[in-house]
């Protein structure tokens, strides 16, 4: 009985191991396909930053402005973004 669990985890690992290379060698197929040089994939990336601070200040906006009293003191972007504070109020 443990040895036929012991086989079981290692058939599951080995699978799961298989999968993860099949989605990192699409991963790699997918990047080499493009002809983005690093260049334009920083600045597809930079654009992509600021364009979710525009998106967070916009959703912010709609909050106050469907709830006059609700007060925006804080605005950051999430650490995937680079974690930036975009409005503090003191």
């Amino acid at each position: 009985m443990y040895g036929q669990m012991r086989v079981l985890l290692v058939d599951r690992i080995a699978g799961a191991v298989a999968r993860l290379a099949r989605v990192a060698g699409l991963a790699v197929e997918l990047a080499t396909a493009t002809r983005m040089g690093p260049s334009d994939l920083y600045a597809a990336l930079s654009t992509a930053r600021f364009m979710a601070a525009h998106e967070l200040i916009e959703k912010a906006a709609d909050a106050v402005q469907d709830d006059p009293e609700a007060d925006v003191v804080h605005l950051s972007q999430p650490l995937w973004f680079g974690g930036t504070t975009i409005f503090e109020e003191k």
